[in-house]
């Protein structure tokens, strides 16, 4: 009898601490260094160097800078900060499911608008927020992303939004940077930047 309360009492104080326990950083990208092979995908010129992660068009595909990590999860807490260079008009926070199941979500902070985008189905497109804004020319922009069931809420630009769907709590397999760095005349008319980028998780 005593053995069994001993047991009973270890799987509560194991259940209570794994309740209470906080997420740990399951992401945290320097890009002090170059890209590891977690980033397993992508168009036009990536380069990581002294904490920046630096982006333009490039190649015969005409389609702005986009890159894949691989990263699985359902929950999330995602925080980074973006700059746009010369004519580059917005930068994106893309999430996708398997090769399968392609996009799920797709978070685009432009210049003029901001927009949060479902993908219920491959090649189905919803707008859960489109909002006017008006985003500085110069200096760094920072975005905090929280995926918790089906609610997304973003505080970026002075502004918070938040809006719900059942697509925001479907496992997730990438995340990824992207946007229009301006045309693909390359890095002479624009680039993208980006850095601090800093995730924690549930499976």
């Amino acid at each position: 009898m005593k053995r069994t309360l001993t047991l009973i009492t270890a799987l509560l104080l194991s259940l209570v601490s794994a309740i209470g326990a906080e997420p740990s950083v399951v992401v945290e990208e320097t890009f002090e260094q170059p890209l590891s092979a977690d980033w397993h995908w992508g168009l036009g010129t990536w380069t990581a160097k002294d904490g920046v992660l630096r982006a333009f068009e490039s190649g015969e595909r005409r389609h702005g800078p986009v890159k894949q990590r691989r990263f699985a999860f359902t929950e999330a807490d995602v925080r980074f900060e973006f700059r746009l260079e010369g004519k580059a008009s917005f930068a994106s926070f893309p999430i996708d499911g398997t090769r399968e199941r392609s996009h799920i979500l797709n978070f685009v902070m432009g210049r003029e608008v901001f927009r949060i985008i479902a993908h219920p189905k491959k090649g189905e497109n919803v707008e859960l927020v489109r909002e006017k804004i008006t985003l500085a020319d110069r200096g760094w922009h920072p975005v905090h992303i929280v995926l918790k069931g089906e609610t997304v809420t973003v505080e970026f630009s002075g502004r918070t939004w938040t809006t719900k769907h059942p697509v925001v709590a479907e496992p997730k397999a990438n995340i990824g940077f992207g946007g229009e760095s301006g045309g693909p005349e390359g890095e002479k008319v624009g680039a993208l930047e980006f850095r601090h980028l800093k995730i924690t998780a549930t499976p």
